[in-house]
């Protein structure tokens, strides 16, 4: 391979220049050969191994730049020839895709297959085709890039750029966790309503403004979301009184103290559907305005807290609560119990005092459920 300025001038410039205006960068892979019979390529430049005049120029420029040929030195630099790979790689792709990212999406938490749209008008035609969602996984993964985000944190910072923790770890820490301690002080507790969305003002969190947190609060409840994070910072959930159980927490806490309270107050638990219970001294104060005449309604024709009451049959029958199970509900819950009571034991005499085990082959969901009072009522508990 000749180092002449001849060389240079009739070829390797020449070569340099189409590559530049063929593939937009100047990122030469070390094999790159110019094609023999390919007439967008100037005619001397055919053939030639443009790759490893490029990994020549390279290694001059990291042994030291003067040893880059003098006679080559403006065009390299008109060229803005990619002396450091991954230097450039970051300046011309991967900053400034992650930037219009940005702008169009209003974060960066770019998906795993993410890959600019081809043809869109909306992004430089240069990262046309380009798969961001990759380079972003090894970055967050594998560390690449470090040395670039380390020298460019602040613009990282102004586009919310999460790179040195997972966008799990960063979501718990500035939106999630926060939300959740400013919901327990502002509301009393800490059973987020699947429709609540944090709100844009003070003292809710800013990164968290529009954050749904009820659907959050579901998904952590029923698939586990932030399991790692949670389980480390124990302390701070059960400091917020974090509600695993919506209906049991409910029934707790308003549901069956306000029956309580009713049955007392008036000897019946025959609750009429537009009683509120009222906000004074002499009821519960988790339970005030609740709509209790409604929850009735919903346990008796819908078994609303099936789970609750079928626990508590002898707590309810204190209170001549009466509870008919629908059906349908009949049908799921209680006649599997039957049907698992029979294969141990070879016949439906279930005792009165009965009560599901916490153990196999009885479903988890069915542990402590008083099953003998089940049956004795049949559709009635």
């Amino acid at each position: 391979m000749s180092n002449s300025p001849e060389v240079w001038r009739k070829t390797v410039n020449p070569a340099l220049r189409t590559f530049l205006k063929l593939r937009g960068h100047m990122m030469v892979p070390t094999s790159f050969t110019v094609p023999r019979n390919d007439d967008k390529w100037p005619e001397d430049t055919r053939g030639y191994p443009l790759g490893k005049h490029a990994e020549y120029l390279r290694r001059c420029w990291r042994q030291n730049d003067a040893q880059v040929p003098e006679f080559a030195a403006q065009d390299l630099e008109e060229l803005n020839f990619a002396f450091d790979l991954s230097q450039y790689k970051w300046d011309h792709f991967i900053k400034p895709a992650l930037r219009r990212y940005y702008e169009l999406k209003g974060n960066t938490d770019v998906q795993l297959s993410f890959r600019v749209p081809q043809g869109d008008v909306e992004w430089p035609e240069v990262l046309w085709g380009y798969y961001l969602g990759p380079r972003v996984f090894n970055i967050r993964h594998r560390g690449d890039f470090k040395t670039q985000l380390e020298k460019d944190a602040n613009e990282m910072e102004e586009i919310n750029f999460c790179y040195d923790i997972s966008t799990y770890e960063r979501d718990w820490r500035r939106r999630v966790l926060p939300s959740l301690q400013v919901y327990r002080q502002e509301f009393g507790h800490c059973d987020v309503h699947r429709v609540f969305k944090v709100p844009d003002y003070p003292p809710w969190p800013k990164a968290a403004a529009g954050l749904p947190l009820g659907v959050t609060v579901n998904n952590i409840r029923s698939k586990g979301y932030f399991a790692e994070q949670i389980a480390r910072d124990d302390s701070e959930v059960k400091k917020i009184e974090f509600v695993w159980d919506h209906y049991t927490t409910e029934w707790d806490n308003r549901i069956f103290p306000a029956l309580e309270t009713y049955a007392m107050a008036i000897g019946d638990c025959d609750v009429p559907k537009n009683f509120i219970v009222p906000s004074s001294v002499h009821w519960p104060e988790k339970a005030h305005g609740l709509k209790l005449g409604i929850a009735v309604r919903n346990i008796r024709a819908y078994a609303y807290y099936f789970d609750q009451i079928a626990r508590n049959v002898d707590r309810l029958e204190s209170l001549d609560f009466i509870v008919p199970i629908p059906p349908r509900k009949w049908k799921q819950r209680v006649q599997p119990m039957f049907d698992t009571f029979k294969e141990l034991h070879g016949h439906l005499d279930i005792p009165r005092e009965f009560i599901v085990p916490s153990q196999d082959p009885w479903k988890k969901q069915d542990w402590g459920i008083q099953l003998g009072k089940l049956r004795l009522k049949e559709t009635y508990m």
